[in-house]
């Protein structure tokens, strides 16, 4: 995609995980331009909008979604609140990448679906594991038979969190280990 034609992005959140990876990624993407960031108060938008130097920082993501310079929004809200953003995203016209799990359960995944493909909006959800390198090279051992048949597969992958008010561990919220980790 040439420079004239870059993706504008808003993040509709202020969480760690967009301030980590997610905001970095998209500032070192040539085909993207981030725009803006939305908090739930404007002070949190308005301090990442200076760390990272951004144009505009809005304290609802209403705002930010109602702004005609934004094509798309990445969205690291808690996960009960992945359909309802999205579904909103794609009623102002944005396109939606949704960090993982895209929403809580199958019957809001199709509400999504539907809503993305009547509106022409793409969405995706925020899965790196299916595009990360290693992954890549490690399918082409495989395919290639450079590491011989594979016989057994095994692994092991957990998060600690001692902070027992951290969203992820409240099922109300869509937390527990299936929906953030149990994809992995």
């Amino acid at each position: 995609m040439p420079h004239a034609q870059r993706l504008r992005w808003g993040v509709l959140g202020c969480a760690g995980f967009a301030l980590r990876r997610t905001i970095p990624a998209l500032l070192e993407t040539p085909s993207a331009e981030l725009i803006a960031v939305a908090g739930r108060t404007v002070e949190k938008a308005e301090s990442f909008r200076r760390r990272f130097n951004l144009p505009r920082a809005y304290g609802s993501y209403e705002d930010l979604l109602a702004d005609p310079a934004i094509d798309a929004v990445y969205i690291p809200l808690p996960h009960s609140l992945h359909a309802e953003w999205m579904l909103k995203s794609i009623a102002a016209g944005k396109h939606c990448l949704c960090e993982k799990p895209f929403t809580v359960n199958a019957a809001e995944a199709g509400q999504v679906r539907d809503a993305a493909e009547a509106a022409g909006i793409r969405v995706m959800e925020g899965f790196m594991w299916r595009f990360h390198p290693q992954h890549a090279r490690a399918t082409e051992l495989v395919k290639s038979g450079a590491i011989g048949p594979v016989r057994l597969i095994r692994a092991s992958f957990a998060f600690h969190y001692s902070d027992r008010s951290n969203f992820r561990m409240d099922p109300a919220l869509g937390g527990g280990c299936v929906l953030d980790i149990g994809c992995y």
